[in-house]
């Protein structure tokens, strides 16, 4: 399966020391190149420990880089709010044919029906990775409460959230 990640959610995983997990999990990773620069070359240069993470799993393969090939439509993007890594991570994703645009952009999130894209977000792969006993109870309770930390998800997201993991 191939997943292409934004920024948002390598350094959101990247916190959570879910990032190597996921990267297996999905089995095939990538991101286009200005989500590296976001993330790594702009990490690194503030020096938020996440960068360091997320440049890791690049090193040892778990996430490849690529290019974007079609610069008008990352362009034509703008139109819908996206910021630059977030259009390039959606043109890389058709022009990949993946399977999941792997983001906790809210941009993204609210376009997604018109834009035609499968997404996933940090929520979901936190469950996934719990129900798949990739991570145990007590992992994934501690990435909720990451998340809850982080403050970019809904009080409902995070509650729902716990009782999942709980009720299992």
């Amino acid at each position: 399966m191939l997943v292409i990640k934004d920024s948002m959610i390598l350094i959101h995983l990247a916190k959570m020391q879910l990032l190597t997990d996921s990267c297996r999990h999905f089995g095939k990773v990538m991101i286009p190149t200005k989500v590296y620069e976001e993330t790594v070359v702009n990490g690194k240069e503030k020096g938020h420990p996440d960068a360091l993470i997320i440049e890791q799993a690049i090193t040892t393969d778990l996430i490849k880089i690529e290019e974007v090939k079609n610069k008008k439509k990352v362009d034509d993007l703008k139109i819908f709010g996206l910021h630059l890594g977030e259009a390039e991570a959606v043109v890389l994703y058709f022009q990949e044919q993946a399977q999941f645009l792997a983001t906790d952009d809210d941009t993204c999130r609210r376009n997604r029906i018109i834009l035609g894209i499968n997404i996933i977000g940090s929520p979901a792969i936190v469950l996934t990775l719990f129900r798949k006993d990739t991570i145990t109870r007590r992992k994934a309770l501690d990435c909720v409460f990451a998340l809850e930390t982080i403050g970019w998800f809904d009080t409902e997201v995070i509650n729902e959230m716990k009782r999942q993991i709980e009720k299992r």
